[in-house]
């Protein structure tokens, strides 16, 4: 087996022209101004089996047709004649059908010679040139197309079979001329994932059954890493952030009230909303306090217990005071987780805590006040006057009394002593929970 050049290659160009008949190494032509020039090359390397493109330029200058006539390439008489056929004369529809005289580039196509099977003809290096019939084994070429000059860039699709160094040759033929471009491409041998044998073009990248998995790369490590990283920085500030928040909440104190900044009534409220002037209570006064609203009972000469609330002034609105009889008063702990876990309370049935006063002695707790007094009061009031309550009223009350201690329960609170004192009702008639 001899390795030779391309038959066009013999005297370093790109390019070579030749006569129609008997072209060889011996036999060559100026180009006269014809040009051939890769736009797209074949690749340095290619796979066995596997397409790819080529596009290669053909450019003939007026100097050309001047040349071609005068050589006996194109038959015309005068080099206008001869551009004007080249550049505009339509070729047959099929390049079977074209030729020199009805087609200025009647051929045009790609040639491959597998450099491994040239073989010296009599006495003589083999000459891959496309005048060679197509064996299967010396070459093998596209399909020939035909058309214009003007044309310009001629495009083929290409596959490669024999493994080694080939040659690919641009052919093409004007007239009585042939012009050849030449490139090589190493053909790879096609390479079978699954075969249990890891090959040097094959790696973990593109078959890891046989080469095994890639190791992570430093950026695909950085991909995985920054979402895990940022989730998870995400996560720990929103924990801290709650934290925070639940810490904030528990050691807040906008909770205290200055009880000088309550505008305290000097009358006394019914649980009707009637008002009468505040007794002062004696120390040995039998008064005790029984809820956040209803703060004190006194034994009247009646055949009932009536209930008053301690009310006043404060931040514009008429509030509830509770106070709590304590000759000192420490803010401790337990008191303030009670007092965040109050605060957090917010629902429609129950009754809702202000804020409070913690200087001896006027330790109090302020919250809504709610006009009409407790359901007790209610209840006994409409008993003594001998009216009946509709159904649709205590209906309501029940339901609203069954809204709260579910609000409560769910939140993981429990009232303990829920009953008609501990619960009041507002300007509304809506019933409301109170404390204890």
């Amino acid at each position: 087996v001899i390795f030779v050049e391309g038959w066009h290659d013999l005297d370093n160009k790109d390019y070579d022209c030749w006569p129609l008949e008997k072209p060889d190494e011996y036999n060559m032509l100026d180009c006269g101004g014809l040009e051939m020039a890769w736009v797209q090359r074949p690749p340095e390397k290619a796979v066995s089996g596997e397409f790819f493109n080529v596009t290669y330029a053909v450019i003939a200058s007026d100097s050309f047709y001047q040349y071609a006539v005068q050589n006996g390439i194109l038959p015309h008489s005068n080099a206008t004649a001869a551009k004007e056929f080249c550049e505009e004369h339509e070729c047959p529809a099929s390049w079977k059908d074209a030729n020199g005289e009805n087609c200025c580039v009647y051929h045009a196509n790609i040639h491959s010679c597998p450099l491994a099977f040239m073989v010296s003809i009599m006495g003589r290096g083999g000459i891959c040139g496309p005048w060679i019939p197509d064996d299967g084994q010396i070459f093998t070429h596209t399909l020939s197309t035909a058309g214009k000059m003007s044309q310009r860039n001629w495009t083929a699709k290409v596959v490669l079979v024999h493994v080694g160094v080939t040659s690919l040759i641009a052919h093409i033929r004007v007239g009585r001329m042939q012009v050849a471009l030449e490139a090589k491409t190493t053909v790879l041998p096609a390479v079978v994932c699954g075969d249990g044998f890891c090959e040097e073009e094959e790696g973990c990248s593109i078959c890891p059954a046989d080469c095994g998995e890639c190791p992570l790369s430093v950026d695909a490590k950085i991909a995985i890493a920054l979402p895990i990283c940022l989730v998870s920085t995400s996560f720990i500030v929103t924990v801290m952030w709650f934290q925070y928040q639940k810490q904030k909440m528990f050691w807040d104190e906008s909770w205290i009230i200055d009880f000088t900044c309550i505008k305290q009534d000097r009358i006394v409220r019914t649980a009707t909303g009637s008002m009468m002037s505040a007794p002062p209570a004696p120390s040995d006064s039998n008064a005790s306090c029984i809820t956040a609203l209803s703060s004190c009972t006194a034994t009247a000469n009646m055949s009932r217990k009536q209930y008053f609330t301690q009310t006043g002034r404060y931040d514009g609105r008429t509030v509830a005071i509770k106070k709590i009889m304590k000759k000192a008063f420490t803010l401790s702990k337990s008191i303030r987780k009670e007092v965040k876990q109050v605060r957090e309370l917010d629902h429609p049935n129950l009754c809702k805590f202000i804020g409070g006063c913690i200087e001896v002695p006027n330790v109090a707790i302020v919250t809504e006040y709610c006009p009409k007094g407790s359901l007790n009061d209610v209840l006994l009031a409409q008993i003594v006057n001998e009216t009946s309550t509709k159904a649709m009223t205590l209906f309501s009350f029940a339901t609203d009394i069954a809204q709260g201690m579910a609000y409560l329960h769910h939140h993981k609170m429990y009232h303990g002593r829920l009953k008609s004192s501990n619960c009041v009702i507002d300007d509304r008639w809506v019933c409301k929970i109170a404390g204890k």
